[in-house]
């Protein structure tokens, strides 16, 4: 545990240096703080532009940097020959993938953190001033609601890096952005590929599919910015299960980025 630790920690100290991962934050703090000025059309519409907008540019932010960043934590060591390096040491293969995973999952955690609080304290900020109009318009404020819709962002970024971690365990970033791009937005449309599977009269199309349907992650479990934004309750059974279901898809991913990188021999 103790080894899987100091890669996390080491891939965690290297994200923090990465000036992508500075610019990329810069601009989610951009948009967040221009849904003020948006806002600003319509004063009835202040709640919704804010948060709906605020959500959806850490969303973004989030998932490029899962991309962009996991893409990177196996390729850059194999690149840079210092995987040799770390292996000449008493460390195993699945404990370096534990630990680089472990390292950027803490990263995205303390960016979402970040940015959430500065967007709360924008939408709190908004909800005190116009607090009549808020109410007449929205009827509740939804702290709840807009709290879990963080967490879940958080959550498909935990499953996004382990996509990107797999495809960075035997190909090259270019490859690995190309193929973790593509399963997110097939995960990001998982009810229309179900719906296709369904209508469609091609029995093999509807098989092949079905099948994708299965074996993507329906990232869309994750998206509940509705409930956090026009209102609405995200039962509690709810979270239980998303957070089941984000742990034991993340835990699959890991186990087979490990096994891909126990096979890969370095020349």
């Amino acid at each position: 545990m103790k080894r899987i630790l100091s890669v996390a920690h080491n891939t965690f100290m290297e994200a923090i240096r990465d000036r992508v991962l500075y610019s990329l934050v810069l601009f989610a703090l951009l948009m967040i703080v221009s849904s003020l000025v948006f806002a600003s059309i319509s004063a009835e519409q202040y709640n919704k532009i804010v948060k709906d907008l605020g959500l959806t540019a850490i969303s973004v932010i989030g998932i490029l940097i899962s991309v962009f960043l996991g893409i990177g934590l196996v390729y850059k060591e194999v690149e840079k020959k210092t995987v040799y390096n770390i292996f000449s040491k008493p460390i195993r293969r699945y404990e370096f993938i534990l630990g680089k995973y472990l390292g950027l999952g803490l990263t995205l955690f303390i960016i979402t953190l970040g940015m959430a609080l500065i967007l709360f304290l924008i939408v709190l900020y908004i909800e005190i001033k116009y607090a009549g109009l808020i109410n007449f318009y929205y009827g509740g404020h939804f702290y709840a609601e807009f709290f879990n819709a963080i967490y879940f962002e958080y959550l498909e970024f935990l499953i996004v890096i382990g996509i990107a971690l797999v495809f960075s365990s035997f190909t090259t970033p270019v490859m690995s952005a190309l193929f973790t791009f593509f399963v997110f937005a097939i995960g990001r449309f998982s009810s229309d590929i179900r719906l296709f599977a369904e209508e469609v009269k091609n029995p093999v199309t509807a098989v092949f599919s079905e099948a994708v349907y299965r074996v993507i992650p329906n990232l869309e479990k994750f998206d509940v910015r509705n409930e956090a934004v026009y209102g609405g309750t995200v039962n509690p059974d709810l979270v239980l299960y998303t957070t089941a279901y984000a742990v034991i898809y993340a835990a699959a991913l890991l186990m087979l980025a490990i096994i891909i990188f126990e096979k890969k021999e370095f020349k």
